[in-house]
């Protein structure tokens, strides 16, 4: 892109998703220094996760206008925040979008003024705002860029990406828990990298190479938690919402960390509480529930401190290979086996054993440094999978096992050496010489495959056929086996 000094919606667009590629780059840093509020660890993974939403909403409206493109770029965010970081830039964009509404083109003091709206927006977001955060950080750099006296494009990022890394520099004094933990704020450096993406987009200049992925002298037994509870998050849908009333709602029920966002058609809530069924009930009292994610903050906390040892995250991002394993599964056992043959990371999945995106991504950049083989082991996660895959193409492929002896089998072929194309080619041919004997009981009558089922009796599947349905157990098996 070249520098002129107002920017068309197609060029802002092909500026924010430079911000994006940079933000990307960043992400690792910023996880790895993410201890406020919650030292959970994914600062960077929830602004990415936001950004792109909003950018995808962007793309698939096509609006030919700076107002019309930031409407639909800010209603992106506000249905696809993730995290109070991500919330809270949904709000940025939002202040972003309520400045710029009428305009047809950006140009210097328009982004001076947008900048300041934005400050304000987010701001009023949160009802109890902490300094030494991304909140400071986005009201000193429009702070800054209000004082210019002629507001040129090129001077105002110029001046935008100075005081902003200079904010972020002072977030340790301004917010103990950062000092005493020796890092400055992520969410303050997920804005710094945000503002430097779109200077770096506008200029049309090469990204650098990224920081490396340090918490530096991170000191764990500074970094407060409050040891349990769940990050609730959910949208709701309906007319006449009443933001203030769920906020209250949720309050009272006894949230901390409550940010309810958005208009009377539609509200992101992230809050965080002991019990998330109370959160969902004020939600749904109020309108239709979309997006509900629910984590586990402890669990969190210690995948984010094992990452955190006393040598650092920079020991521990060292330790990871360039090629690794992610692999779904369940079980204790299963996943000391699959361990024991080589999987990097093993994810759970939770109650359904279905993890989310943002887990699977978390997963992959745990696992190596250079490209991450992901095992989904179940036919409901391989599309979650191939979104994972959409997120980083050229980091994440997908290896469709739809089963845990599949995984077995692509597991044992995974031989980290050579390229990624061959190393994927070497699992896909172990899957195609694998088959798979599941033996369980009739939850009820009914006929599959031709084949008549009694409840409690036994059955047998073959790669996910239905064979025979028998008295045994050890009958059914046998049966598999035979085919």
């Amino acid at each position: 892109m070249t520098g002129s000094e107002r920017l068309t919606a197609t060029e802002l667009h092909a500026a924010f998703r430079v911000a994006e590629q940079w933000l990307a780059l960043n992400r690792d840093v910023l996880n790895a220094i993410n201890v406020y509020p919650v030292p959970d660890g994914d600062t960077g993974t929830n602004m990415l996760l936001t950004l792109r939403a909003s950018l995808a909403a962007a793309e698939q409206a096509n609006e030919a206008r700076v107002g019309p493109y930031m409407q639909a770029l800010s209603r992106g965010a506000l249905l696809g925040a993730r995290g109070n970081s991500g919330v809270i830039l949904s709000q940025i964009l939002r202040g972003f979008a309520e400045e710029l509404a009428e305009d047809e083109t950006l140009d210097g003091p328009r982004l001076c003024a947008a900048l300041d709206r934005a400050s304000r927006v987010a701001y009023d977001a949160v009802s109890d705002p902490v300094e030494g955060t991304m909140l400071t950080a986005i009201r000193e750099t429009a702070e800054a860029t209000q004082a210019l006296r002629e507001p040129a494009l090129t001077t105002v990022l110029d001046e935008a990406v100075r005081a902003v890394d200079a904010s972020v520099e002072r977030t340790p004094e301004l917010l103990p828990l950062l000092r005493e933990a020796g890092v400055v704020d992520a969410g303050a450096a997920g804005v710094a990298a945000l503002l430097q993406g779109l200077r770096y987009g506008y200029r049309g200049e090469q990204l650098p190479d990224p920081p490396p992925v340090s918490a530096g002298t991170l000191v764990l037994d500074a970094v407060e938690h409050e040891g349990h509870g769940y990050c609730t998050e959910f949208v709701v849908l309906g007319t006449s919402l009443a933001r203030d009333e769920l906020e209250r709602a949720l309050m009272e029920a006894g949230g901390e960390s409550v940010l309810v966002v958005g208009d009377v058609d539609a509200l992101r809530v992230h809050v965080h509480m002991d019990d998330p069924g109370p959160a969902l009930s004020a939600g749904a009292a109020a309108g239709a529930l979309e997006s509900v994610k629910v984590d586990n903050m402890q669990t969190q906390h210690e995948q984010w401190a094992a990452s955190h040892d006393s040598a650092g995250a920079a020991d521990a991002a060292a330790d990871a290979p360039e090629y690794g394993l992610v692999v779904i599964a369940q079980g204790k056992g299963i996943a000391k086996a699959l361990r024991d043959l080589g999987a990097r990371v093993v994810v759970d999945g939770g109650p359904t054993a279905n993890p989310s995106c943002e887990e699977l991504l978390q997963a992959a950049h745990r696992a190596a440094t250079r490209h991450v083989f992901l095992l989904p082991n179940d036919s409901n996660v391989i599309l979650t999978g191939n979104l994972a895959v959409e997120a980083e193409p050229d980091f994440i492929t997908l290896i469709p096992t739809a089963s845990v002896a599949a995984a077995f089998s692509a597991t044992i072929a995974f031989v980290p050496e050579g390229e990624p194309a061959e190393m994927a080619r070497r699992m896909r041919d172990a899957l195609a010489e694998t088959h798979c004997v599941e033996v369980t009981r009739a939850t009820r009558d009914t006929s599959v495959d031709g084949v008549a089922v009694r409840i409690g009796e036994a059955i047998v599947l073959v790669d996910g056929t239905l064979i025979a349905s028998v008295a045994e157990p050890e009958e059914a098996l046998l049966a598999g086996l035979a085919r």
